[in-house]
């Protein structure tokens, strides 16, 4: 797959003006023409037998596509101005959903072929998403990777 570099990973989400941050340490590697990040989700807090939650994003210019899996199983593709369906679904619940994505950019001191050769940098993108063609909110999530610090 390349080689892969150790990352702290934070991840900022605002949901319809409701603010979210969580970092992770994962990982981060191109090739060819995309860039892979790859961490793990903890397990809930009030369900620790639940498990983790593997996740791999992999980005190329213009397009964003996230696969999780573990007790929460998902996938979602993001393209600016097009709509592109996904799924979610853990063992309670499963549903399609769409997601229609407004930005999609990168942000990096050291970028080539629009994607990043150093870190750090920040992957940052606004979505609507769409349940049962019912808007369920609007989403601004930025991905901010940096060289893992050693303590």
């Amino acid at each position: 797959m390349g080689e892969s570099n150790k990352v702290r990973i934070t991840l900022e989400s605002v949901q319809d003006g409701s603010s979210y941050s969580h970092t992770y340490e994962g990982e981060w590697f191109r090739k060819a023409k995309s860039v892979f990040i790859r961490y793990n989700e903890p397990a809930d807090a009030e369900h620790p037998k639940s498990g983790d939650v593997r996740t791999l994003l992999r980005y190329r210019p213009g397009e964003l596509s996230i696969v999780r899996r573990g007790v929460i199983e998902s996938e979602q593709l993001f393209t600016p101005g097009l709509r592109r369906t996904g799924f979610y679904r853990t063992p309670m619940t499963e549903f399609t959903l769409e997601t229609d994505t407004i930005r999609l950019e990168l942000h990096a001191d050291f970028a080539d072929d629009g994607l990043s050769s150093q870190l750090p940098f920040t992957l940052e993108w606004e979505y609507e998403m769409h349940v049962s063609d019912q808007m369920s909110g609007r989403f601004h999530i930025r991905l901010h990777l940096q060289e893992e610090q050693l303590s």
